[in-house]
């Protein structure tokens, strides 16, 4: 027996400890899907068979089934983080909640869910109702939120983000638009540890630093002002342009 430590309870498994960083959750929000992976928890996506009943071939009145799709329940929790004002902090939140608040097509969001670390694996991804209930945690100074995603309808299997030709990939900058010349700006993404140059607005990028394959940080050129795409570059190539503003 390889794994003996699966019998004691008290001694997590290998597998055990690697799930919780396995699956990725990304919702649309201004066009562009975020992934907010890393601020929730109880990720949980099930789910259920879409079926049609069929007559089976030569059985005459025996029915059987067949299935068509899948339909998706995602649900999470999230703790909301709070500024110095006591506003909520993450955008993607407070449009989650927004959602949750509202009904019909305003009720209504893309999310995808997929593998985090094997591009082989389709995405599932499709429009999903939104409700959430106040986590109660007991403590004053903390809040937060149980998330329930309902697919509207079946959900489509799509090419998984992570799968790619090795060019870097950007999914979100974290902070709002608006961060002035000379400040720092955080890009969230895919192959972001390979990258060697960028542009931002068509002007070069000279003070970049790599941190992980996830996340760079950049310093924005003095004279770049409104509107201003990035892109970054890697050996394999350079990346799908990002709309970005800048103060």
């Amino acid at each position: 027996m390889s794994d003996p430590s699966i019998y004691d309870a008290t001694v997590p498994t290998e597998g055990s400890v690697a799930l919780a960083h396995q699956q990725i959750i990304r919702v649309k929000r201004l066009g562009t899907f975020e992934n907010i992976t890393g601020d929730v928890n109880n990720l949980l996506d099930t789910p259920t068979p879409v079926t049609v009943k069929r007559e089976v071939y030569g059985t005459k009145g025996t029915d059987s089934s067949d299935i068509i799709g899948y339909s998706h329940v995602v649900t999470f929790d999230v703790e909301a983080v709070r500024d110095a004002t006591g506003a909520i902090a993450q955008p993607w939140l407070k449009a989650l909640i927004k959602a949750g608040k509202s009904k019909g097509a305003a009720n209504k969001l893309d999310a995808q869910v997929f593998d985090a670390l094997d591009g082989s694996l389709d995405a599932t991804e499709g429009s999903y109702s939104v409700a959430f209930v106040p986590l109660n945690t007991g403590y004053a100074d903390k809040g937060g939120y149980k998330f329930t995603l309902t697919s509207d309808g079946v959900v489509r299997d799509v090419p998984s983000p992570v799968a790619g030709d090795g060019k870097p990939t950007i999914e979100s900058i974290p902070t709002a638009n608006g961060k002035t010349t000379g400040d720092q700006l955080v890009i969230r993404g895919y192959n972001l540890d390979t990258v060697t140059s960028g542009t931002i607005d068509g002007q070069a990028i000279t003070k970049i630093t790599p941190i992980d394959e996830n996340t760079l940080v950049f310093v924005i050129p003095a004279t770049v002002t409104g509107a201003a795409p990035i892109v970054l570059t890697n050996p394999a190539g350079a990346s799908a342009a990002f709309n970005y503003t800048a103060a």
